[in-house]
């Protein structure tokens, strides 16, 4: 793969940050219905920025980070059932550090071995979750801080 890289994939995207990690994209995946946009509005709820819903545009930069921007199309819009379309603050580029498979709660494993996918030639590290437990938010953001800190993971 070519560094500068591009191309808009379908899923939804925020960025997650702490106090003590910087701001990082996470893509939502999932087929339509599977509360990806409702879960972004849930971890916006929790301090997460969006990045950009229904298309996320990535491009791979020569130093091989990903990272996330809006299709400008639907810029700062969030589409959120039973409430509508939202307007809501936009994220600046993001470097893409997570993708969450959004499954069945019978497909969530209990105890995941680490795993990546693909996207656009750079590995990036994956989870899938049921978007529709409570406890779904609080996971990613967890997730997101043991990307920058792996030691806090027995």
């Amino acid at each position: 793969m070519t560094a500068h890289a591009k191309t808009v994939l379908p899923g939804t995207a925020v960025a997650v940050g702490g106090a003590d990690f910087p701001a990082s994209a996470v893509l939502l995946r999932g087929f339509s219905g599977r509360g990806k946009s409702d879960l972004a509005f849930r971890l916006i709820g929790a301090g997460a920025t969006l990045i950009c819903d229904d298309q996320v545009a990535l491009e791979r930069r020569q130093d091989d980070k990903i990272i996330a921007e809006p299709v400008e199309s639907i810029r700062g819009l969030l589409e959120v059932r039973g409430l509508g379309l939202l307007k809501y603050p936009v994220a600046p580029p993001t470097q893409l550090r997570l993708a969450v498979d959004l499954v069945s709660r019978e497909d969530v494993p209990r105890l995941p071995d680490p795993e990546t996918v693909d996207i656009l030639g750079v590995p990036v590290a994956v989870l899938k979750l049921h978007a529709f437990d409570a406890s779904a938010p609080a996971k990613i953001i967890r997730a997101i801080e043991l990307v920058h800190r792996p030691d806090l993971l027995v």
